[in-house]
């Protein structure tokens, strides 16, 4: 039925329809040239009773019959049914052309689309040109049909319709997929074209495979070359490995998965192994120019294998071949970063000079740079502080260390404020270079430091207190020598008495400070520290690629920062301030510690001054009898000794400091009882001051 009838109401149309069955004024169209203008129109070609209608059916486009040929109503409706077809060819050839148009080429895996769809066309070209051939066979005659010969070979739109069903729907899922892909690319047109796969006809299922199997060789072929060469080729972003452009660290920054181009056979776990890979190859030449990972007979075995299995449907074999690659890939970049590059000899310089494990060097360097710390920090300098670092090296065993480890330690300076001294701002630092700053990066670095602070500030103490116990022992002796004097010749020196039990709390005082300092050193140095070193060797030892081993260096240093007091995430205060955690009360217990200088300090220089004038007034003694004069006279002043308010002023100063220390470290237990890590809760009882609490 034509377009101008359907077009009018249901009344009418019938009317219309019978009337053009009773015109007797029209030559009837032979079946056989029907069915030539359907075969032409299967393949969007014009003929003489089948046009093409580019705004018909809501602009969508069909073909229409002329409706002014001698064609039945039944016959018209059976060729506007098999002309759907025609509309289909023309709507996939658009699509298919698509990519050959200039300026909307689009990427490799677009193009293996439109290929594979041109291979579907062809196809169908193969089976027009096979109707076209029957079509120009002659049907029956009346004669023959009575003698029973009914001329096999000729086409019909009976047979038509038989010929033409199975590629109908095959160009309706060809056309269907073309229309839902139209605006996608990459990993993400394979993605969308596999889950149209998953159909309950198996005719719809076996032409969308071979869709998929073509349009997945330009991404085969992409992981191959950046698998076994390093080589990206994605210009149009199609690859689930791309590129980022930074260049400052290119194992962490260089390279990303792009989720969305991922295909959904691609497990994340194996375009991971797919990104480490090719990234190891291009890791390997910018550090030290390496292309060759594995011999060339080995690489071409693999990537044999690699080819002859590159098919979705045997994506297993494929994987297996991309895990033998990454395996070999990742074996030779860690066996370079253990050997060429020495990163374990690194990471142990990193534990003996900037976590102070080699003692006598630290030792050294502290005696030589302690009269020139305690000096304003705006007065350093880095050049004379770097050769107090050469000295203290030529000083100690550190001089045997190899010659690049040594050549990597120097001394900085932090930018200083107005009342901290070098102890402030000195920092022992190593320069970490290309590739080992891969695994130990700057922020890495700042951990290390956060360390370094911890452990030079407590060196600092020991050797502070140790200062405190020379000058009391220097207290002792000139208290024994006046004690002496002052028995020997019947000279009162007042205050003695006192300053030998305020040179007693300061004894004690001073021992429970060197035991705090102690046992916290030894716990880091060996219940942390040499725990943590062990554990972090034994995953080196079995870490199987780059990533596994900066996840056992990121742990190592985790657990360091953790068990060293530098974590304040306390169980019961979320919220609580840096400075009323661990690391605040911490650093006011290490404060106290070195400030107890002070007060002994002034204790000695008042014991110093009684000794002085006692001496003098001893000297006078022996002069006049020397003279054979009386050594004392009634005009002799009595001596002054240890004026009894600088006692008091001491006295008080020494008995706030034990008050605040013992203060602080009641609060610092408390802390260490409520962290969720074990070996800190054990600290309580090795600190071993429950006497305080």
């Amino acid at each position: 039925m034509s377009a101008a009838v359907s077009n009018l109401p249901a009344p009418q149309a019938g009317a219309l329809a019978r009337r053009e069955l009773e015109r007797t004024d029209f030559e009837v169209v032979a079946e056989s040239v029907l069915a030539r203008d359907v075969i032409y129109a299967c393949q969007g070609i014009d003929s003489k009773y089948l046009r093409f209608n580019a705004v018909s059916k809501h602009n969508l486009g069909g073909f229409e019959v002329d409706s002014q040929a001698g064609i039945s109503a039944v016959e018209r409706q059976v060729l506007l049914v098999l002309s759907e077809i025609g509309w289909l060819f023309k709507h996939i050839q658009a699509h298919a052309s698509s990519c050959s148009e200039s300026g909307v080429a689009g990427g490799t895996i677009r193009q293996s689309f439109c290929s594979a769809l041109q291979a579907e066309l062809s196809e169908f070209y193969h089976l027009m040109a096979v109707l076209q051939e029957q079509s120009l066979r002659e049907g029956p005659k009346p004669d023959n049909l009575s003698s029973g010969q009914t001329g096999a070979g000729y086409l019909t739109l009976r047979r038509l319709i038989v010929w033409l069903a199975e590629p109908k729907i095959r160009m309706r899922g060809l056309a269907g997929i073309a229309d839902a892909v139209a605006h996608l690319e990459g990993g993400a047109l394979i993605n969308a074209v596999d889950a149209l796969a998953q159909h309950g006809d198996s005719l719809v299922q076996q032409f969308i495979s071979r869709t998929l199997q073509q349009m997945c060789q330009p991404l085969f072929q992409m992981a191959r070359e950046w698998v076994f060469d390093g080589r990206l080729n994605n210009a149009g972003a199609e690859f689930f490995v791309g590129s980022t452009g930074l260049s400052d660290d290119l194992w962490r920054n260089g390279y990303r998965l792009n989720d969305n181009m991922r295909p959904s056979f691609i497990s994340k776990q194996m375009a991971g192994t797919i990104l480490r890979a090719g990234k190891s190859i291009n890791f390997l030449r910018q550090c030290s120019s390496e292309g060759e990972w594995i011999n060339g007979k080995e690489r071409s075995a693999m990537l044999a294998v690699a080819c002859t299995s590159s098919s979705y449907r045997q994506i297993g074999q494929w994987e297996h071949a991309i895990n033998d690659a990454a395996a070999a890939i990742d074996k030779h970049l860690l066996n370079a970063m253990f050997t060429k590059y020495s990163l374990v000899k690194h990471c142990n310089a990193l534990k003996r000079y900037l976590l102070l494990g080699q003692g006598d060097f630290i030792q050294t360097l502290m005696d030589l740079l302690g009269p020139d710390l305690g000096n304003k920090a705006g007065e350093m300098s880095e050049y004379q502080l770097n050769g107090s670092l050469d000295a203290a090296i030529r000083a100690s065993n550190a001089q045997f260390d190899d010659a690049d480890i040594l050549d990597r330690l120097r001394v900085k300076l932090a930018k200083p404020t107005a009342m901290e001294t070098g102890w402030d701002v000195f920092i022992l630092w190593y320069d970490m270079k290309e590739p080992l700053s891969s695994v130990i990066t700057g922020q890495a670095m700042s951990g290390y430091l956060r360390l370094f602070r911890l452990l030079w500030t407590l060196k600092r103490v020991e050797h502070t207190l140790n200062r405190v116990w020379q000058v009391m022992s220097g207290i002792q002796r000139q208290l024994a020598t006046i004690q002496g004097l002052t028995s020997q010749y019947g000279l009162p020196c007042p205050g003695v008495e006192s300053v030998w039990l305020e040179l007693r709390h300061c004894h004690c005082l001073r021992n429970e400070m060197a035991h705090f300092c102690t046992d916290l050193q030894t716990y880091i140095m060996f219940e942390v520290l040499e725990t943590a070193w062990d554990i972090f060797m034994t995953q080196l030892q079995a870490a199987t690629d780059l990533d596994t081993v900066i996840a056992a260096h990121n742990q190592y240093l985790e657990t360091l920062l953790k068990k060293a007091l530098l974590d304040d995430n306390v169980a019961d205060r979320p919220g609580a301030a840096a400075q009323n955690g661990l690391q605040g009360h911490l650093h006011i217990i290490l404060r106290h510690m070195l400030n107890l200088m002070g007060p002994v300090a002034r204790l000695n220089e008042a014991v110093t001054m009684a000794a002085a004038e006692l001496r003098g007034q001893v000297d006078l003694i022996k002069h006049r009898q020397s003279l054979s004069q009386w050594g004392i006279t009634e005009q002799d002043k009595e001596l002054v000794g240890v004026p009894s308010d600088t006692l008091n002023e001491l006295h008080n100063l020494l008995q706030d400091s034990n008050k605040q220390f013992r203060h602080q470290q009641r609060d610092f237990v408390h802390l260490l009882a409520t962290q969720a890590h074990v070996d800190l809760r054990y600290l309580i009882f090795r600190l071993d001051i429950s006497d305080t609490i």
